[in-house]
């Protein structure tokens, strides 16, 4: 069946049972879009939820602008649902990036993770780490280990450390650290694994970073921190998730609707603002065109014309006084007034006044 066949698929989709299926196939593919490549999902709404309504005949700025703000209301809890799924699955263990000049040859910290990943408020979560100190790079290189130590921090704020504080998340968020020094001065043994036991207090999506704290090496002026590969926004690890499916969806649902409205919603409704801007000069247009032809229609028939004419500075010409006789431009025969000096029309001079200007001519047979 072809889709531009009469009550095929094309003539379907115009109808409001199929403009409402579009809009719904647009929450489905802007969510998807959006949990998994935020970016996408902005080209994704402008397509289905404004390109292909228009394309289909649904013109109205109003419809296009009410279908917008449902894709958005609907869009946020959906992908809230996936974004809350996805959060559960434990991303593996982290490691430290292995990067010189404080690393060499490989990672110092590797394999850190933290167990069990989801679980009820009061459970005694571990965390562990091992560390290697022959991958150390030169400006760390040295025997005494006397007050170096591996830390752990544990925060309600993505990638917060008790040395950075990130300017994104408001202030009072939870921070906890937890230290572990090592005995003497000996290097500890490649592969020595660090473990940190610790119980949250709050029903939430946690995150958590280590970094392995260098500050007695007489070279240095001040320590040296080697931290693990987190996540690429915001360099946290995610974990543990106190509570479940639930907390996850809460602790999510309003984010995602403030980057909802924001990137989708801001770029949505300017794109339909210039849209409706255009809408209303076609339409004056249009309104403008359809004036001169109807004073075109009534000069050619002799009938007196009603319409009123735009001039230069002014919204619409001025009706002519009572009494006053119409006449015709000698140049394109619009109508003028008599009086006028110039043609409204083509800005010919009309000589001493309209009075040059040919008189309409009367309607067949004499009539008045």
């Amino acid at each position: 069946m072809q889709a531009d066949a009469p009550g095929g698929l094309r003539g379907f989709l115009r109808s409001r049972l199929g403009l409402i299926a579009i809009f719904l196939f647009c929450i489905a593919v802007v969510s998807v879009t959006f949990v998994f490549n935020a970016l996408l999902a902005i080209p994704a709404m402008l397509l289905f939820g404004f390109g292909v309504p228009v394309w289909l005949g649904t013109k109205r700025p109003r419809i296009l602008a009410v279908g917008g703000l449902a894709v958005l209301l609907a869009l946020a809890p959906l992908a809230t649902i996936l974004l809350a799924q996805e959060s559960l699955v434990n991303p593996g263990a982290a490691s430290s990036p292995g990067l010189a000049p404080l690393e060499e040859g490989g990672s110092v910290l590797q394999n850190a993770t933290v167990s069990p990943f989801v679980r009820s408020l009061s459970t005694n979560f571990t965390w562990s780490v091992q560390v290697y100190p022959r991958y150390l790079g030169a400006p760390l290189n040295g025997s005494n280990w006397t007050n170096d130590s591996v830390q752990l921090y544990i925060s309600t704020c993505p990638g917060a450390t008790a040395s950075f504080s990130p300017g994104y998340c408001p202030a009072g968020y939870s921070l906890i650290v937890v230290s572990h020094a090592f005995a003497g001065p000996t290097a500890p043994a490649n592969g020595t694994t660090v473990t940190f036991h610790h119980e949250v207090t709050a029903t939430t999506i946690w995150s958590w970073q280590m970094e392995l704290l260098i500050q007695n090496r007489s070279n240095a002026t001040s320590p040296y921190r080697i931290e693990l590969t987190g996540d690429p926004t915001y360099d946290g690890l995610e974990g543990p998730i106190v509570g479940g499916f639930a907390t996850a969806y809460g602790a999510l649902i309003v984010t995602i609707y403030e980057a909802d409205f924001l990137y989708l919603g801001v770029v949505f409704y300017f794109v339909l603002l210039l849209y409706w801007w255009y809408k209303q000069r076609e339409a004056r247009t249009k309104a403008a065109i359809k004036r001169t032809a109807q004073a075109l229609a009534a000069a050619k028939d002799g009938a007196p014309s009603t319409v009123e004419f735009p001039t230069p500075g002014a919204s619409s010409r001025p009706g002519p006084a009572p009494g006053t006789n119409e006449l015709a431009c000698p140049n394109c025969g619009a109508v003028v007034y008599a009086g006028e000096a110039k043609c409204w029309k083509c800005g010919s001079a009309l000589g001493g006044g309209a009075a040059g200007s040919a008189p309409l001519p009367s309607k067949p047979g004499g009539a008045p």
